[in-house]
Parts: C-alpha cells; structure tokens; sequence
C-alpha cells in the first residue's frame, strides 16, 4: 500500500515538472515572438519607444547622433521654398529658416555663387517625405531603420517640378536623385530648343538652363525645369556643382536630396539667380552637402531682367545712330534690315538714339540684325 502511494506521488510529480517546464517553454516563445514583433512592426507608438530606447542605449546610436551634431555645426542641415511658411526642418531634426528673401537678394560680389544659411542645407518636409525619410528626433532614417539609419534599398529616388507662376516663371524643382533618375548610359540629350523660358529673348547669348540637370535627372523639354539664364549661370556657377553631385552618385551608389530654386525681384521674368540645396543620404550629409546661391549674371554687362535685354560695356558706349522701331511689336533694328522693310507704315517709326536709349524705354533689339 505504501508502495503504491509513493508511485502514485512520483507520477504526479513528473506530471507537475512536465506540465511547469512546457508552461517554461511557451512562456519562452511568447517573449520571443513578442521581442521579433517589438523589432519589426511598424507600429507607430511601439516605433517611437522603440528608436528613443536605441537612441539612449545603443553605442551606435549615440554615435550616430555626435555625427549629426557635428553635421548640423559643419553646415549640414535642410531648406524651405514659396511652398512652406518659410520654417521647414533640418537634417539634425531642428527648425530653421533659410528662405531667401527676394526683395533683398545678394548682390554680386565677383564669384559665382554665396553660401546660404552657413551653407547648412534646409529642405521642406516634403522632400523629405517623398523620400521615404522620417524624423527620429535627432536625425533623419528610412522607415523601419534602427536610429539615424538611412536603407538605401528603403529610399524612394524621384523628381519633382513645381507648376509655373502666374507670369510663366518657374518655382521649385526637388527631388531623391540617384542612379535611378540619371539617364542611361550611352544616352544622347533631346532637343530643348522649342522651350523659351519667361524672358527668354533672342541674340542676348541666353541659354536654357535646367534646375535639375540633365546628367541628374533626364530631364530634357521640361517647361518646369528650365530658365533663362547667362553663360555665366549655367556654365560657370552651377554646372561645377552639378558634376560634382553626378560624380558623387556614380561614385558611391549613394543618393542625394537636392532642390533648385530660381529667384526673382517684384515681377521680373528672369531670374537674379538659383539657390542650390544639396545633402547626401546615406552618409548623412558627409559625401555631399552644400547651400548656394548662384548669380545670373555677366559680368561687365547689364542685364534688363524683365525683357531679357543685355548690354554690354561696348554697346552702352555706342554714339546715337538711326534704328527702325516697330511701334507695334517693340521691336527695333538696323535699317537695312528685312524685318525693317517688312515694317507697316502706321507701325514705323525712325529714331536715331543710342541702343541703351531705346532698350532703358523698353523695346527691345531685333534678334536677326541684331543692332
């Protein structure tokens, strides 16, 4: 009898250790379960504690954020355009304002382009979210990236180009550029001659000048992406740091954000110049990050930016000699010229002024005698 009392109490002792070490074991997997369902969801609540316990605890985070701080004191930061309210947010996850003002734009200095804003790059929200790119607190990452970590697999490459104002002008061109948006290789640019940018005027040595370049985008007749602008411009002043942007993506692989920005005084149709924002992704500023102003402008010449007239040193000194004024059209030219002979009567009329005379009045040179 006794004997089978301490068999029937062994039995429900290993019956109780089963019973405690599968409860062990389901406990056990719960945790797991629930520690892979806290790394990975998306969850936005769970995803706020998530990255601000990395940011407190993790070695690589805390670096992450010196680098970002380093950046934001370096000049690497972010922008605004006419779509915000002038604040927009910075690479280092603070506000600031870096929109220039148009009625008091820098005035040319000699060189090609000023830095804006400490040359700390500022971009809207917006290029930010289109991106895929979110705000931690302390820097920007993709979705679902551990603190200040930035997936290129998880970015969005795109282009963006804000409609024309209401005087035709353009306003804003932003994107996510890389390899994805550049052209292919062995591919020729199109044709953009039929594109005739606000203000664009004929024999002033104008050229069509693209706020996101070709090399970058593949953008070619875009209405949106092009302005008119000086040799000095589009040469001289923004294709360096173009190349350098396109140099830096064949590089590395990497992406940038980068937005372009044409400026205007009051009402005038040609831009005084571009404001160029640029910050690379995955390093977070540290490949490329530059905020410019580049001037549209010839030196030695003077240039009417609202009918796209320029004058040169030689051609302001010009004497006063007889042109042919097209009353109607406001057009002037050489008297021996085709389209002076084509003149109607009512409409001509005979000056002799000096070229600076009539353009300072408003008409402007034929753009085949070119006087």
């Amino acid at each position: 009898m006794g004997k089978n009392n301490r068999n029937s109490g062994n039995q429900n002792n290993s019956s109780k250790n089963r019973s405690q070490r599968r409860l062990a074991l389901a406990v056990l997997l719960v945790l797991l379960l629930g520690f892979f369902w806290f790394m990975s969801t998306d969850n936005h609540t769970v995803k706020d504690f998530r990255d601000r316990y990395f940011m407190k605890h993790s070695d690589t985070a805390e670096e992450n954020s010196g680098e970002g701080e380093e950046q934001a004191s370096d000049g690497a930061g972010s922008g605004s355009t006419a779509e915000t309210d002038g604040t927009a947010t910075s690479t280092d996850g603070s506000e600031n304002v870096a929109e220039l003002d148009s009625s008091a734009l820098p005035e040319y200095n000699g060189e090609h382009y000023v830095t804006v804003n400490g040359n700390v790059p500022v971009f809207p929200d917006d290029v930010y979210g289109r991106a895929g790119l979110v705000n931690d607190g302390s820097t920007w990452k993709t979705e679902g990236s551990k603190a200040g970590k930035i997936d290129s697999g998880k970015l969005t490459p795109y282009e963006y180009y804000g409609e024309l104002d209401g005087l035709g002008r353009c306003t804003v061109a932003y994107g996510c550029l890389g390899e994805e948006t550049m052209p292919a290789e062995g591919t020729e640019r199109g044709d953009i001659s039929r594109i005739h940018p606000s203000g664009w005027a004929k024999a002033q040595n104008w050229e069509r000048c693209h706020l996101i370049a070709w090399a970058l985008s593949d953008e070619n007749a875009n209405e949106r992406n092009l302005v008119t602008g000086t040799h000095y411009l589009n040469h001289d002043g923004m294709r360096p740091l173009e190349e350098e942007v396109e140099h830096y993506i064949w590089n590395t692989g990497n992406h940038v954000l980068y937005m372009s920005r044409p400026l205007f005084s009051g009402n005038e149709l040609i831009p005084r110049g571009v404001q160029m924002t640029v910050w690379s992704c995955e390093d977070q500023g540290k490949g490329m990050s530059f905020n410019v102003y580049c001037f549209n402008v010839t030196p030695g010449a003077e240039i009417n930016y609202v009918n796209g007239v320029v004058t040169t040193e030689e051609q302001a000194q010009q004497e006063p000699r007889l042109y042919v004024v097209n009353k109607r059209s406001g057009v002037f030219h050489y008297p021996t010229c085709e389209g002076a002979q084509s003149i109607y009567k009512k409409n001509r009329m005979e000056v002799t002024a000096t070229r600076k005379e009539l353009t300072d009045q408003g008409y402007v040179p034929c753009g085949y005698c070119e006087p």
